[in-house]
């Protein structure tokens, strides 16, 4: 049919106004730095894959069900991000004109997330393929072919599912224009301009409606605060509780944080500072990040009293990373998950090269955070 490739076609434009939106330098930068730290990293990898070789071939545990779960979820976590970007792009709201069933929308999304996934796969089965090779595993071709395999299974199963629940998409969408829920965050949401955080999440008069998105959020980050808690106070140490406490809550804050804001040309245009409009747009994330982390870190304290530094130190390195992914989160303001991506690379990237190299590395990440923040102060005053 010919809106079969309509999603496709939307998906690709969007790439190229994105890339044409940036400066040339920009995009020397990204592919010249970003591919030589690219080379680097692999090399990296190929000489730690030769120093463990023997120790890695003979690992049972790791090949049969390690590597397999690691596939599968990776899988289920890219189909589920896939077919829900091609189900929005299939339901957006100015598609509605056209003379298309839901089945009909289903079908473009499911052939945009089938037309994804090829080079996934391939990427997957290349990438495993060649660490057999390097590390001397016999059959290194037939490993890949079986992480290719687990990787789709593990992709279907995820796009099946989010594909056939349009109902679910239609209701969100059509939530959307009706105000009800807890208007709890009012609360919350006090400073000025107090309409900011609402209009970021895109909540009328500051309400927030339960959806499933937010269950499917909210549980398991309860749930690892709890077990992290419940470790910390059986086994009397607060590592388990302060680790758990810091990884959810800037989880949370990277999920919450909106910056689409930034590049309203009716807020740059208004007599708002950049600087200002920044920090309205992240007070909101932060509490909620505070919030969740109190909790393991009462649990850490409550476990081990003398080891009150631990929390503590949990707890400013996590306003630290808080603030730097709110920096990545206002450079790409229009794509949360690349922004996502791009601070969890750097940071472990950072982490990795500190092992080798010592704390002189952070200075390099954070010429990067400055880096960024000095281009998204630019782009709010410029456009």
């Amino acid at each position: 049919m010919r809106h079969d490739r309509l999603v496709l076609i939307l998906l690709r434009r969007e790439l190229v106004a994105g890339l044409r939106a940036m400066r040339r330098r920009d995009l020397a930068w990204i592919g010249l730095g970003g591919g030589a730290l690219l080379a680097y990293a692999i090399a990296d990898i190929v000489l730690a894959l030769h120093a463990g070789a023997a120790r890695l071939r003979h690992d049972q545990v790791l090949w049969a069900l390690d590597l397999p779960l690691a596939l599968a979820v990776l899988g289920a976590v890219a189909g589920n991000a896939v077919s829900g970007l091609c189900l929005e792009r299939a339901f957006a709201p100015f598609l509605k004109a056209l003379p298309l069933a839901p089945g009909q929308r289903r079908h473009m999304a499911g052939r945009a997330t089938l037309a994804i996934f090829a080079p996934l796969a391939v990427l997957v089965a290349v990438l495993v393929g060649f660490a057999c090779a390097v590390i001397g595993k016999p059959l290194p071709g037939g490993w890949g072919l079986g992480a290719a395999i687990l990787f789709a299974l593990g992709f279907g199963t995820a796009a099946l599912w989010r594909l056939r629940r349009p109902r679910l998409l239609l209701d969100e969408v059509a939530s959307e224009a009706a105000p009800v829920g807890w208007p709890w965050l009012r609360r919350l949401d006090r400073a000025r301009p107090r309409w900011l955080s609402s209009w970021a999440w895109r909540l009328p008069g500051g309400h927030l409606r339960p959806s499933w998105k937010m269950v499917a959020a909210c549980l398991p980050l309860a749930v690892a605060a709890i077990l992290g808690a419940w470790a910390s106070l059986a086994g009397r140490t607060a590592g388990p509780a302060a680790v758990a406490g810091l990884a959810g809550g800037i989880l949370v804050f990277m999920l919450s944080l909106r910056c689409q804001p930034l590049g309203s040309p009716v807020l740059r245009t208004a007599p708002i500072g950049f600087t200002r409009v920044w920090l309205r747009l992240v007070q909101l994330p932060l509490q909620l990040s505070l919030a969740f982390f109190l909790l393991p870190a009462g649990a850490a304290l409550a476990a081990e009293p003398s080891a009150w530094a631990v929390p503590v130190a949990g707890g400013l390195w996590l306003l630290v990373l808080n603030g730097a992914y709110a920096v990545f989160g206002a450079y790409f303001l229009n794509a949360p998950f690349v922004a996502m991506l791009s601070f969890a690379s750097a940071l472990a990237y950072a982490s990795y090269e500190t092992l080798e190299y010592g704390r002189t590395v952070l200075l390099g990440l954070a010429a990067l955070v400055f880096f960024l923040w000095h281009r998204a102060r630019q782009r709010y005053r410029n456009g």
